[in-house]
């Protein structure tokens, strides 16, 4: 499996709900774990809003402490998405060597790597290992190297940390959890873009260029929804708030965005259901362009009613996390 496919998939198949539970148990008996705990909330958001160079950061930040392998998988899934294979291979390689080794980290191992031979040399070395307990590992060997005996504590734990998890997997599988239930909505509403427009944009629409931009969003093709959300589709009546959001997206994505665009949608649509996204996205570029000031910006955004970018929000002005470079 190519290191593509591989993100894909990791990011599909993560649950964000067990792993933020996980923490917040693990942060009721132990200090450390609690910074993490609130930090990871923010770090879900980031990612469904595919703010992964962001989230790539923030996970820069973590210490090594000792976690359910899980949370190296995502890691290397975020970094994937954020810097591609170097990037991936460069935070695989900042890994602990237990972890590395790890079973569920073999295919990460391969998609990282393309010398042929450090691959079969990696192979060779995972053959050696012995599972103990759940999905953890340790030397075979009887004549262990000193390093050897700190990996096989470091597996241990791991050891004991996964058990912790299929507990919670087992306590949570009846729940319906928020993310599952809005991504498939989003799947329902999505239209994926399957093959090049042959139609000029100009000739479609508003409202069939607004659903078709939508679709290009939602499928991250976002020169393709910059080029549908022409100045028709965003001065119609019927399209302009919604088309005007979309396009704050695709045009922020290709960095074509600048403060005063997120500013002029807020005062021409005061009562937008967009509006917490929208000053979300204002303080990242604030920050991350040094532009105005993305502090009060966030102020304004804690205010908004309860939302997962207000909590972010208060999160980050609290001290208790950071947006992020």
């Amino acid at each position: 499996m190519n290191i593509t496919k591989l993100t894909q998939a990791e990011l599909a198949s993560t649950t964000g709900s067990q792993m933020v539970k996980w923490l917040e148990k693990k942060s009721t008996t132990k200090s450390e774990y609690k910074r993490l705990y609130e930090d990871f909330k923010t770090i879900i958001i980031m990612q469904q809003a595919g703010f992964y160079e962001q989230a790539d950061a923030r996970l820069l930040q973590w210490k090594h402490l000792p976690m359910p392998v899980e949370y190296y998988t995502y890691r290397l899934a975020i970094a994937s998405k954020a810097g591609g294979r170097r990037l991936a291979k460069k935070r695989f390689k900042a890994l602990p060597e237990a972890i590395q080794k790890h079973a569920k980290l073999k295919p990460w191992r391969q998609a990282v790597n393309q010398n042929q031979w450090w691959m079969a040399a990696t192979g060779v070395a995972a053959a050696g290992l012995l599972f103990v307990g759940i999905q953890a590992w340790s030397p075979a060997s009887e004549n262990a190297a000193p390093k050897e005996d700190t990996d096989q504590k470091v597996a241990q734990q791991l050891a004991a940390l996964q058990t912790e998890v299929e507990q919670l997997k087992k306590e949570n599988e009846k729940l319906n959890t928020d993310q599952k239930q809005k991504t498939e909505v989003k799947q329902k509403e999505a239209t994926p873009v399957k093959e090049k427009k042959t139609t000029k944009t100009s000739n479609l629409k508003p409202e069939v260029a607004l659903k078709e931009a939508v679709a290009a969003v939602q499928a991250k093709d976002y020169k393709e929804a910059d080029d549908l959300l022409s100045e028709d589709v965003l001065k119609n009546k019927e399209t302009a708030g919604m088309a005007r959001f979309y396009k704050l997206i695709a045009a922020g994505k290709l960095k074509k965005t600048t403060q005063a665009d997120y500013i002029a949608y807020r005062e021409d649509f005061p009562k937008s259901g967009y509006m917490s996204d929208v000053l979300w996205m204002q303080a990242v570029y604030e920050q991350k362009y040094k532009k105005g000031d993305y502090r009060a910006t966030l102020q304004e955004l804690a205010e908004q009613p309860e939302n997962e970018w207000s909590y972010a929000a208060k999160a980050i002005l609290s001290g208790k996390s950071t947006l992020g470079d």
